[in-house]
């Protein structure tokens, strides 16, 4: 059994699992690599530490939590894994960990009589105040995503979303090279000294990002990372496979394994069971509720492989198959996601007349 296992069986409520998941679980960026503003893994163990005590009792009684949730309705996941985040941040205020923070401030810039939103800040924290870092305040952009490697796939984008329309490499250079330095605008400044009473040039901000996931690679053992991807990537987010509804079932090639169909909500939550339940499914009978779910819709599905561990008494998950429509990504899809992209890019035209103005 993982280590990451031996903490996630602790939990039996599968929020609060989760709840654990969205702080301790490695980043999906490596933190040897090209980005230096990545958030520092011994702090989220360090906030682990401290909230340990509290995530038990959370535990035995996850009510706190699951009224929390209620605010956050909604399929997307990155909504829900910022929810998640942000009672973590309750939680440390709670306890004096931190003086203040905010979440999701909107920062607007002002021309003339007009109005528009220059873009929002997932969360802005201050620690508990020593003589030091008084006036010190941490940016914080967070984000959670799946991608499958699609080997040769436009010769360029190979790392793409279940949905065929989002890209690694654009959400990662969207993270770190625009929304981080939104911290950097003058109206940020002013917005900060308003919530944190910090004049804004005092402040010193600290920027930091987070992006936690998992990457799934081709169940037929086809394709494989590239030198640029291993540099990228870390290697502990790469422990999953992806295929279609023709060739899935080589991850389970001798039928031994049961099965669970994982709900969009529940991506975040280390599948683990106390006994037998009544969605566990045989390879064969996964079968039939793919090809089910396929004759009706295009939607990718995660599922994963439970066994038995005899020590523990517990089904724990073993591993995790994305499986896709046999002609995902639909090219018209991602077509179309394409040109709208380049679209919004600015031409060499609109380039110079910006640098003009």
């Amino acid at each position: 059994m993982s280590d990451a296992m031996q903490r996630y069986k602790r939990y039996k409520n599968p929020q609060v699992r989760a709840l654990v998941w969205s702080l301790v679980s490695p980043s999906l960026i490596n933190e040897s690599g090209e980005y230096s503003d990545l958030m520092r893994p011994a702090w989220c163990a360090d906030v682990y530490h401290i909230l340990s005590p509290f995530f038990a009792q959370l535990d035995n009684d996850p009510s706190e939590l699951q009224q929390w949730l209620e605010h956050f309705k909604s399929w997307r996941l990155g909504i829900r894994f910022e929810a998640y985040w942000e009672f973590i941040f309750q939680q440390l205020k709670k306890q004096h960990q931190l003086q203040d923070y905010t979440a999701h401030l909107q920062i607007q810039a002002h021309k003339n009589t007009l109005q528009s939103t220059l873009g929002e800040l997932d969360f802005v924290y201050k620690a508990s105040s020593t003589d030091n870092d008084n006036q010190k305040l941490t940016h914080l952009e967070i984000a959670v995503k799946f991608y499958l490697l699609k080997p040769d796939e436009f010769g360029f984008e190979r790392l793409i979303g279940p949905n065929g329309s989002d890209w690694l490499e654009r959400k990662v250079a969207h993270l770190f090279k625009k929304q981080l330095t939104l911290s950097q605008h003058i109206e940020t400044r002013q917005a900060l000294e308003q919530h944190f009473k910090i004049p804004e040039d005092k402040q010193q901000l600290d920027p930091q990002g987070i992006i936690k996931g998992m990457i799934f690679l081709p169940v037929t053992g086809e394709g494989s990372l590239n030198h640029h991807e291993r540099e990228l990537l870390n290697p502990d987010c790469v422990n999953a496979t992806w295929g279609t509804i023709n060739n899935w079932y080589l991850a389970d090639p001798t039928e031994t394994g049961y099965w669970v169909i994982i709900d969009k909500l529940s991506w975040l939550e280390p599948q683990i069971y106390p006994s037998i339940h009544n969605a566990f499914y045989s390879a064969k009978e996964m079968a039939y509720k793919l090809k089910a779910h396929f004759h009706n819709s295009l939607r990718s599905i995660l599922i994963a492989r439970l066994d038995y561990d005899e020590q523990q008494q517990l089904w724990l998950e073993q591993q995790r198959v994305m499986v896709v429509d046999k002609y995902w990504p639909t090219f018209k899809r991602t077509l179309d996601t394409m040109v709208k992209h380049a679209k919004s890019r600015p031409t060499d035209k609109q380039k110079t007349r910006t640098n003009k103005e």
